[in-house]
């Protein structure tokens, strides 16, 4: 029985269930996030406007209005969903990105080894008509003492390089149990929508 106001169950009883549960979802989530990350919360299919609008209906069936009249109190409500949903939105939609909670390490390292090559390469033939004596090499490139010389000189350089990959997936450096992160993950729009019902309480009367 009311004491001052009104209950929030006797308003849906005056008008229609699902006129009171528009009025919590009157804002546009257009002007929160973009079109692309608006599909990622459509794709997952864990949080609705629709959802949220009907947990908060339900968790104040009982509570008495904290304004005069029902205008006030429409006015009011629509005014808190757009403030508070500009900040929570982007959570939601961060809640939303898929990803595996069983994984907690994911990268790739690449390593390049490079190897260079110098060298050096003499040649010499000598065929000597004259073996008296001690011949040496700038005296044969000279031409003297021998019948006929070959000489050659050279140098080489080469360069090249390996890459090796290695990739790491998996658990790592934690010991929360594969359970326990499975139902983190799924906890994690439950605890923003509880944010949501519970910022909404200066609507309503502190007693019910």
């Amino acid at each position: 029985m009311s004491r001052y106001t009104t209950e929030l169950r006797n308003i849906v009883q005056n008008t229609s269930l699902e006129e009171v549960e528009s009025w919590f979802m009157d804002y546009e989530l257009t002007d929160y996030l973009t079109e692309e990350e608006i599909a990622v919360i459509e794709e997952r299919g864990t949080w609705t406007k629709e959802k949220l609008a009907k947990l908060i209906v339900d968790h104040y069936w009982m509570h008495e209005i904290g304004l005069e009249t029902v205008g006030l109190f429409k006015h009011q409500a629509g005014v808190a969903m757009r403030e508070i949903m500009e900040e929570k939105l982007p959570l939601i939609y961060s809640a939303s990105i898929k990803y595996d909670p069983m994984v907690n390490v994911d990268f790739t390292e690449t390593y390049t080894e490079q190897n260079t090559t110098d060298g050096n390469a003499d040649g010499l033939n000598v065929n000597s008509d004259t073996p008296q004596g001690q011949i040496n090499k700038n005296e044969i490139l000279q031409g003297k003492y021998a019948s006929s010389t070959g000489a050659s000189e050279g140098t080489s350089h080469s360069e090249g390089s390996q890459q090796y990959t290695k990739h790491q997936k998996g658990n790592s450096g934690t010991l929360t149990t594969a359970q326990a992160l499975v139902q983190q993950y799924r906890n994690n729009i439950i605890m923003i929508n509880r944010d949501i019902v519970n910022d909404l309480s200066s609507l309503f009367m502190g007693i019910y």
